[in-house]
């Protein structure tokens, strides 16, 4: 390696933006960082793509301009950039888009500091003052549900301090139970509530983290509706990425950059990196104001139903103490009742007023109770609620939202059926399978 290259190298900061000859090709981008180990120059490039070169086969490097200094306000749960006035908030709670590579181990802890974000993603800025708010640095299979009244009363707090949109960045894993969660705290909604994520971390060369970002900055400044919703990529190329209702979305894929996919619905929207937005369903429109709901009762079980299943972990769930139980059981919603235990158990909760919802692990479809006797005797029970084609992750969200307000059964039955946010369909259409 020349001289002068490795000169430049050790000056370089991240987010410079450099000029780079690698195979007798140029290179335009910002500079992330240098991997001395393996000889390696990493360079984001404005296609939001990351790019690898081996420092052997880089012929000239040159400095185009530094990345900007920007002044930070640190401080627990306080904006590190605290701007008044903002268009937007962006709300980090961590996961993998807040994620570097630790290459010792091989896996990605949530270390990015807020500055990274405008970064990755310098277009961030044509949107307008965004406000970037630290809340929290947690994977996803480490968020609860007190973590959701946090990440709520943070949109809300933005949101009555002017912020025409707020974006969300959290761990994919668990993203649409926290959406979900949220278009129940959070409703009526007076701008969009846009969560976002990386299937892939800041420092792989296929992350989407940037692209994921800045269409989500478009969605929640240009959108029109007043919903809780999912960007994320609608293929695998990086061209738009599709808004999903937060309670009607599922992970479909444990990696592919399409991995979110509605179920039992259609996308509300396409975003396009030129800005544009195309709406393909109908959506909620904005409210006049948006109301705050925190009460929440996070007392409950999730099941899932399996051949020869006995009725123990129900009842289990109840003397532990839950409130709530939510069974996925099969095809329209059934559970093995030719075990006796099952029945037992499940008069048990009935006597201890604990409901259980039934939803399907089919994930798409409804469930029912007319169409096998089976179904009809489960339906007796007074506290087995069939929830139609509400998603397993929905319901369990919704049930602790609706604890929070009443444990009285009918109530809870009244109130888990009616539709307040969109998370049930009146009916399925057979274009909404497999998006």
């Amino acid at each position: 390696m020349k001289a002068s290259i490795a000169q430049l190298l050790k000056s370089l900061k991240l987010g410079d933006s450099i000029e780079v000859m690698f195979n007798k090709r140029i290179f335009h981008g910002e500079f992330i960082r240098r991997d001395a180990e393996k000889k390696l120059v990493i360079l984001k490039l404005k296609s939001g793509y990351d790019v690898a070169m081996g420092e052997e086969n880089v012929s000239s490097m040159k400095l185009i301009s530094r990345a900007p200094i920007t002044k930070l306000n640190h401080g627990k749960e306080t904006p590190a950039f605290s701007i008044e006035n903002s268009d937007l908030t962006l709300i980090t709670t961590g996961g993998t888009i807040s994620s570097k590579i630790d290459y010792k181990t091989g896996g990605v802890s949530p270390t990015v500091p807020p500055e990274y974000y405008f970064q990755i993603a310098p277009g961030l800025k044509d949107y307008g003052n965004v406000e970037v708010n630290t809340l929290m640095s947690k994977l996803s299979e480490d968020i609860a549900p007190s973590d959701w009244v946090k990440m709520a009363k943070a949109a809300y707090d933005a949101i009555n301090r002017g912020s025409k949109g707020i974006i969300v960045t959290t761990g994919t894993d668990t993203m649409h139970f926290i959406s979900s969660a949220l278009s129940f705290m959070l409703n009526p909604l007076s701008v969009p509530v846009v969560f976002t994520g990386a299937q892939r971390s800041l420092d792989r060369g296929s992350t989407d983290a940037s692209t994921n970002l800045l269409l989500s900055a478009i969605a929640a400044s240009k959108w029109e509706g007043g919903e809780s919703v999912i960007c994320m990529h609608a293929n695998l190329n990086d061209n738009y990425n599709f808004l999903l209702r937060g309670n009607r979305t599922r992970k479909m894929h444990s990696e592919r950059r399409d991995a979110f996919r509605p179920i039992n619905s259609m996308p509300l929207s396409e975003v396009h990196l030129n800005g544009d937005i195309i709406d393909l369903s109908p959506h909620r429109p904005k409210s006049g104001e948006t109301v705050l709901n925190t009460k929440i009762d996070d007392k409950v079980v999730m099941l899932l139903s399996y051949p020869g299943m006995k009725g123990a972990p129900i009842q289990d769930a109840v003397s532990g103490g839950a409130h709530g139980i939510v069974i996925e059981g099969t095809g329209f919603g059934n559970l093995p009742l030719s075990d006796k235990s099952m029945r037992d158990a499940l008069s048990y909760a009935n006597k201890k007023s604990v409901p259980v919802i039934i939803t399907t692990q089919t994930v798409y479809g409804p469930t029912s109770t007319f169409v096998y006797s089976r179904l009809r005797e489960l339906s007796k029970f007074k506290n087995v609620i069939y929830v139609g084609n509400m998603l397993s992750e929905t319901a369990f969200s919704k049930l602790i939202f609706v604890l929070g307000q009443t444990r009285d059964i009918e109530k809870v039955r009244e109130n888990m059926l009616r539709s307040v946010a969109g998370e049930i369909g009146d009916k399925n259409e057979l274009s909404e399978f497999l998006i």
